[in-house]
């Protein structure tokens, strides 16, 4: 068997795939893997090295799998009302493949050469005064010195949007023309004891070569039923991440949403103090059940959870899954020990109660009839005091992504931004006509 060793990747080496047998190395860095060369589909890429070294080919991630970056500043814009302008909740984790991305780029955040080391403490003690010096313990260096370097990740997509951040660690396969690579992407790389940050080759640039798939940066939302006032607010759960992204209300019957990156995505409202979410009104009653029974089993911070409504057996490349949409509210209970549960807020100084309107998504094992928690987004987060009354959450089929009309303006060629119609009354066109009038 023969292994070409070609350059050290995130602290893994990359080889050259030429054996379906597995070997691994016991490498303080982590392990190598060699694995049989699998047909991956995929985009033309260009990988570029920070040695300098390029190889172009067919890149793709591995099958059902995406990639995940996680978004420092994201987390600053979470406050007790996730909605539009200063309130707005981008997500903290944004989820993608490589079908919407034009580039991603990595530099180092950090590097340095680090060593070994322990804490030395030593106490002295005075048996005659019964007096014991508790000096701070200080640090004793051992072994020679390795590089240590962080990567940060700059995405841009299509629609020429980018985000910045830390990428979760990712495999990807590169098939060029004399063979396939597998490369694992990690945020930090740790070396070998006695080498340098230059030893240390890490992958600097991924381009794609591809058109790619065209998405809009933003979304034009027009609602036909419905009218916005100043106390209403619109927010979009992306389909397949699950991540809220910026919505905004731009008119009295029109929002924007923004930065889904190619993805399908729900939309709730909310209208005069109440809560509007886009959901098919027909569920199957005992997938409902199942639900509800594993809805208040599953142990979590709200002690108050409300199955509204269930979707599925949806059957995509993870396999069978099924959606809940929950109502959660987090409430104080009374006991002999005192009151429990709700939470702290330091402004007001008391203890409040956070709602939220979210949706789960569940795997679904149809033979054992099991559900697992794998994933959940939330639309509304609003934190009540013990005496308000929760939320009443409406569920609207005319908000439900199938339901969406693509503007005919969009239809005769290509746009810079999308625009659908959505809350389409299903009357006669003349009474329609009536009713965008008013």
């Amino acid at each position: 068997m023969q292994v070409i060793q070609l350059a050290c990747v995130f602290g893994f080496s990359v080889f050259a795939l030429v054996a379906p047998r597995a070997a691994t190395d016991d490498g303080r860095s982590g392990s190598t893997e060699l694995v049989e060369v699998i047909e991956h589909p995929g985009s033309r890429a260009a990988v570029y090295f920070s040695d300098g070294k390029v190889l172009t080919g067919k890149i793709s991630l591995t099958p059902g799998r995406s990639f995940k970056l996680n978004i420092p500043k994201a987390g600053k814009l979470k406050t007790t009302d996730m909605v539009t302008g200063e309130n707005l909740q981008y997500g903290k984790v944004r989820r993608f493949t490589f079908e919407p991305v034009q580039e991603i780029r990595f530099y180092p955040e950090k590097e340095q050469m680090h060593r070994q080391w322990k804490f030395i403490e030593k106490t002295k003690y005075d048996k005659k005064t019964a007096k014991a010096d508790y000096s701070p313990a200080a640090k004793a260096y051992f072994g020679e010195p390795y590089p240590l370097r962080y990567l940060a990740a700059t995405v841009i997509f299509n629609s020429g949007e980018s985000l910045q951040g830390h990428l979760y660690t990712a495999t990807v396969y590169l098939e060029t023309e004399e063979k396939t690579y597998k490369l694992v992407l990690r945020s930090k790389q740790r070396g070998k004891a006695g080498s340098t940050l230059d030893d240390l080759v890490y992958v600097r640039r991924i381009k794609l070569l591809d058109e790619g798939k065209h998405i809009a940066a933003k979304t034009e939302v027009k609602f036909t039923d419905m009218r916005f006032g100043p106390n209403d607010a619109v927010q979009a759960v992306t389909k397949e991440s699950l991540t809220p992204v910026p919505t905004k209300i731009t008119g009295k019957d029109t929002c924007v949403v923004e930065s889904a990156f190619g993805e399908e995505f729900y939309l709730a409202a909310r209208k005069d103090g109440r809560y509007i979410v886009g959901w098919p009104k027909e569920h199957d009653k005992e997938l409902f059940a199942l639900a509800q029974d594993h809805l208040k089993r599953h142990r979590d911070f709200y002690n108050d959870k409300q199955l509204l409504a269930v979707l599925g057996p949806l059957q995509n490349k993870n396999g069978s899954e099924v959606l809940t949409l929950v109502n959660l509210r987090r409430k104080v209970a009374p006991t002999h020990f005192g009151k429990i549960g709700g939470e702290w807020d330091k402004q007001l100084q008391t203890v409040v109660e956070p709602w939220r309107l979210s949706i789960w998504r569940w795997k679904y094992d149809q033979v054992n009839q099991e559900l697992a928690l794998s994933s959940r987004g939330t639309f509304f987060r609003v934190i009540l005091l013990p005496q308000d009354s929760t939320p009443e959450v409406i569920i609207s089929e005319k908000l439900w992504p199938p339901l969406f009309r693509v503007c005919e303006a969009n239809r005769r060629g290509r746009q810079d931004n999308d625009t659908v119609i959505v809350g389409q009354s299903q009357s006669k066109p003349e009474e329609r006509s009536r009713e965008q009038n008013k």
